[in-house]
């Protein structure tokens, strides 16, 4: 046998081996849970840099699966250290929320909004985020949501929530935990109807759905008023309920279609969507949709949602 010969035969025999050992490792990844949406989009988009862009409720298990760079999460004082950690590992950047029965007179959800008590959560938070911690997770950390939903009598105990209750919590809070950015998520027009309200916040929220006019309109007009009050302002499009509370979610088209207005607006310091859902992510083409967003949020430099001379 010539020398030519068994040199191709050897490397033919390498790339035989390859091809086998490429297949195994494939099946062994598509038998992993979530392993459909990894191997579809794990590869399609980087979230290391750019414009913070997530879905609220985003699982724990999927932190580090580099689909989102931002998420908003419902977390009790007990379990936020853990949960920050995990955060920085996997590059994530999280809004905090405080648990809704943890901040009602009655202590269950759906009780009625109480600042005493979203005071003693605030102390709880304060053990947590002493200043070495907000200084190592500032990158981590978006900010804390002061309640949110404040117009909604059935969650907040047949009342709702006022503007002056969240400038006492709001005050309280800058005090005890100096540096948290503290935001409400809600249009800032209603932050603008206490003018003692907005100096203690760092952002607002504009959430989008389709009976909120045309979305182009819709950011400008928040986003004016955010700058006009000095806050920042996140963006987002509410994917579960398109055209409202109890309506069906966006579809692909939609969610492009007003995400890449969110995304691209100027006055955008995150971009964070009401909400995860596993039966939606199961969608292929929401999460192409999704994907696109995301690999648009990257061409944008990150910011950070603090007012103007914020620590």
């Amino acid at each position: 046998m010539s020398r030519l010969r068994i040199v191709l035969l050897t490397l033919l025999g390498i790339a035989s081996l390859s091809l086998v050992l490429a297949a195994r490792i494939t099946s062994r990844v598509a038998s992993k849970p979530d392993s459909t949406t990894l191997t579809r989009t794990s590869s399609a988009v980087s979230t290391s840099g750019g414009l913070i862009a997530g879905l609220t409720g985003w699982p724990q298990d999927m932190y580090c699966a580099g689909l989102t760079s931002g998420t908003m999460q419902t977390l009790d004082p007990k379990y936020l250290l853990g949960r920050l950690q995990l955060a920085s590992k996997c590059r994530l950047t999280i809004v905090i929320v405080p648990p809704r029965r943890r901040i009602s007179i009655t202590g269950v959800n759906g009780g009625a909004f109480s600042v005493d008590s979203a005071k003693r959560l605030t102390d709880e938070y304060a053990q947590i985020l002493v200043p070495d911690t907000l200084r190592k997770y500032r990158s981590t950390i978006l900010g804390l949501n002061l309640a949110d939903d404040y117009a909604c009598t059935d969650c907040w105990g047949d009342r709702g929530i006022t503007q002056s209750e969240i400038r006492s919590w709001a005050s309280y809070t800058r005090a005890r935990i100096p540096g948290l950015p503290l935001g409400v998520r809600v249009t800032p027009d209603w932050v603008q109807k206490d003018p003692s309200l907005a100096p203690l916040l760092d952002y607002a929220w504009a959430q989008y759905h389709t009976r909120k006019g045309e979305p182009q309109a819709f950011y400008d007009k928040s986003a004016a008023i955010a700058q006009k009050l000095g806050l920042k302002i996140v963006m987002g499009v509410n994917v579960e309920d398109c055209a409202g509370s109890n309506t069906d979610p966006c579809t692909a088209a939609e969610l492009v279609r007003f995400g890449t207005i969110a995304v691209n607006h100027p006055a955008s310091c995150a971009f964070l969507n009401w909400q995860y859902d596993a039966t939606t992510w199961e969608q292929e083409e929401i999460r192409t949709a999704w994907n696109g967003l995301v690999a648009l949020a990257q061409q944008r430099p990150r910011r950070e949602c603090r007012r103007v001379g914020g620590l």
